[in-house]
């Protein structure tokens, strides 16, 4: 007999109605299992950043369940969230910045030391240590904010839209390494982005969200096996993927679907 494991994070038909009445999810319902990757794809406004937040428990559901490590770590260190942009402290090194989550915890440098440097190495920046923010390109700058979430060596990722901004040759590089890190910490990761081909070659599932209230209007399973590389975006299964999930895409972004 099979032992199927419970899932790690499970909302279940979740409203979210805000302070000044916008209802941004109704009946929502997911459950991502540990060490899955799942990317939440749709148009702008449609609630994937509400769901992140709810996940870490950065805000609170109006109704329904959201259970998830965050609700009850007392550490702080079970979920990391990545946004869009790297949020580093100016006035700090990189290896301060990474450091940043193990001192708020209560860790010293010297303590952290190891596994601040093993991050480093682990995203390419061992030789970087005492670069400043204003000395790195976009790429690094990210670079760093990832190191800063994986320290914590947390069961669950969360990204929103950390590449948005790159160049497509950075993003494609971070893709790969990003599947990397993934797979060697084992997390549960959850990414957002409006990028169809970026969602292809990340993830195991693609939920494409319809506007305002938030809802999955598709579900498109990827099971092409890792690691991934260019070849596989070059591959006829790529290019359906691709194809499926932008036909949803439009389908979710249409006038029929959006709301002012």
């Amino acid at each position: 007999m099979v032992t199927v494991a419970p899932p790690l994070i499970v909302l279940d038909a979740v409203e979210k109605r805000f302070d000044t009445g916008l209802l941004a999810l109704e009946r929502f319902s997911l459950k991502v299992a540990a060490n899955e990757f799942v990317t939440l794809l749709g148009p702008s406004g449609c609630g994937k950043s509400t769901v992140l937040k709810l996940v870490a428990n950065l805000v609170l559901p109006t109704a329904g369940t959201v259970l998830s490590p965050a609700q009850t770590d007392q550490t702080g260190r079970s979920t990391a969230f990545v946004f869009q942009e790297p949020t580093l402290l100016p006035w700090a090194t990189v290896f301060d910045n990474v450091w940043l989550p193990l001192r708020l915890q209560g860790q010293s440098r010297d303590a952290a030391r190891s596994l601040i440097n093993s991050v480093l190495a682990r995203v390419g920046l061992t030789n970087f240590h005492q670069s400043y923010p204003a000395q790195l390109s976009g790429g690094m700058k990210m670079r760093v904010s990832i190191a800063r979430a994986l320290v914590s060596q947390p069961q669950v990722l969360l990204m929103d839209e950390p590449f948005a901004a790159l160049d497509d040759i950075t993003r494609q590089r971070l893709n790969v390494d990003l599947l990397t890190w993934w797979h060697d910490q084992a997390m549960a990761t959850m990414f957002v982005t409006h990028n169809v081909a970026e969602a292809v070659f990340l993830s195991q599932r693609v939920l494409v969200m319809g506007a305002r209230p938030g809802k999955i209007l598709a579900e498109v399973q990827v099971d092409h096996a890792y690691p991934r590389d260019a070849r596989f975006r070059e591959s006829t299964q790529f290019a359906t993927h691709c194809k499926t999930l932008s036909a949803a895409l439009d389908a979710a972004s249409s006038s029929e679907g959006l709301q002012p």
